[in-house]
């Protein structure tokens, strides 16, 4: 049972919540991401929605609409699983949050003991380690329907959403002095780009985005990217700066002509303990690189290294949290809204948002979610593009595989393009194999 008093019935956006709304406007854009579980098994709609019943009473944010400003949860907060013949009606449909729940789930049943359950989420709902997570107490919930469990697995108590702000611990002038020191980071880093602009990527020249998302897929057994652990420690690069150069690697190979780009990683900024909420608790860091089809994989890697390390230990990400979302308070949504939609400046090239780190709450041994008569074969995502951004890419774990989704907008980047993209990240990752892997001469 939902703990009401645990919940306010009503609660007031927070910056980032306001931020994820701005990429909305009907009819064609509600910045709703979809998960897409291929799963194996008996696909009961009736066990399915109990299961979804009782991981909604533990997050009843995923049944509120917003409303004047508001997150408006319903007295019985319930979303409906509905059964549909094909994904991309709804991984297009826009999401009216005035009027219906910011999450919609649709099953798919492709075959004999096979389908794909779709959670079609606005992004102001949650980030994608809170959303992880919402998918992991919804197939524990599974797993106890299936062993007819007459009460929820889940605690009573429901999930809260706290405050971005609440990730700072400062408090006092330390809390003072961070909010400065974000002010300067961010007018810094608005500065540079108005100075000194970055040049269009293919995925930057498209005015379209009006057209269907769509996502093509690759992925990469762990196992290889495993194997380049040892040799990775002694070069003292992480697996996402070497993903993240593989990534510059393609793009710069894509790139018509040499020039200067800049990257985006989305940076998750709740304190690493005693911290749950089911919220967007996003920060960023930024980098630039300049277009060179000379440099190698590994001097990419190195210079997301050095940049990302750069901004790391000045706590950049953190520290820029209250004043970005005070700007975000303070802007009009509507003032908000153009500037992403209309204006569409071009300071990001490109947007990279790794969630290997998160794995898959809740899962077994091989990275599946599994129950006793249920499997998830593979977890593929579709994250829809905010102009000037007609392609992003984020990678998560699929099982023993790591899936890496090219998200792109059909209208704004032809998918020839995109599938040449990713054929140059695939190039790059087998130049990281005989780097990090095969034995030199």
């Amino acid at each position: 049972m939902l703990d009401c008093a645990a919940v306010p019935l009503r609660q007031p956006l927070d910056a980032l919540d306001k931020a994820c709304l701005a990429a909305t406007r009907a009819p064609w854009s509600s910045f709703a991401p979809t998960w897409k579980l291929d799963l194996s098994g008996d696909l009961d709609l009736a066990r399915l929605q109990r299961a979804l019943d009782w991981t909604v009473a533990r997050t009843p944010w995923a049944a509120a609409s917003i409303v004047d400003g508001a997150w408006v949860v319903p007295d019985v907060p319930r979303v409906v699983i509905e059964s549909v013949t094909t994904e991309q009606p709804l991984v297009d449909r826009f999401i009216d949050v005035e009027h219906q729940a910011v999450l919609e789930v649709g099953l798919l049943v492709t075959g004999a003991g096979a389908g794909t359950l779709l959670f079609h989420q606005h992004h102001a709902l949650a980030d994608g380690r809170a959303f992880l997570e919402f998918l992991g107490d919804f197939f524990t919930s599974l797993a106890a329907v299936e062993h007819e469990a007459t009460t929820s697995p889940l605690p009573a108590e429901a999930l809260a959403r706290r405050r971005q702000a609440e990730v700072l611990p400062e408090r006092g002038l330390a809390r003072v002095l961070a909010f400065l020191r974000g002010a300067l980071v961010s007018i810094t880093e608005l500065t540079s780009a108005l100075l000194t602009p970055v040049d269009a990527l293919p995925s930057n020249t498209g005015a379209d985005y009006s057209g269907e998302n769509r996502t093509l897929h690759l992925e990469v057994p762990l196992t290889r990217l495993e194997r380049w652990r040892a040799r990775r420690g002694e070069l003292g690069l992480s697996s996402n700066e070497l993903l993240a150069g593989a990534l510059l690697h393609a793009l710069s190979r894509w790139s018509p002509s040499p020039g200067l780009h800049s990257l985006l990683f989305p940076i998750d900024v709740r304190p690493r303990t005693g911290f749950r909420s089911f919220a967007n608790h996003l920060s960023n860091l930024q980098l630039r690189w300049r277009a060179n089809v000379t440099r190698s994989v590994l001097d990419h890697a190195r210079h997301v290294h050095t940049e990302s390390a750069r901004q790391l230990a000045r706590r950049w990400p953190w520290v820029r949290v209250l004043f970005d979302g005070l700007i975000a308070k303070v802007t009009p949504l509507p003032v908000l809204r153009r500037a992403l939609l209309d204006e569409r400046r071009l300071v990001t090239n490109f947007s990279f948002s790794n969630l290997l780190p998160l794995g898959t709450p809740g899962a077994d041994a091989t990275g599946r979610w599994r129950t006793p008569r249920c499997l998830v074969e593979r977890l593929r995502i579709t994250t829809p593009c905010v102009p000037p951004q007609a392609v992003n890419l984020t990678v998560a774990r699929s099982g023993d595989a790591a899936c890496f989704n090219f998200n792109f907008k059909a209208s704004a980047v032809d998918e020839a393009s995109v599938a040449q993209l990713r054929g140059h990240f695939e190039a790059a990752l087998g130049a990281l194999d005989r780097e990090l892997i095969e034995p030199g001469p």
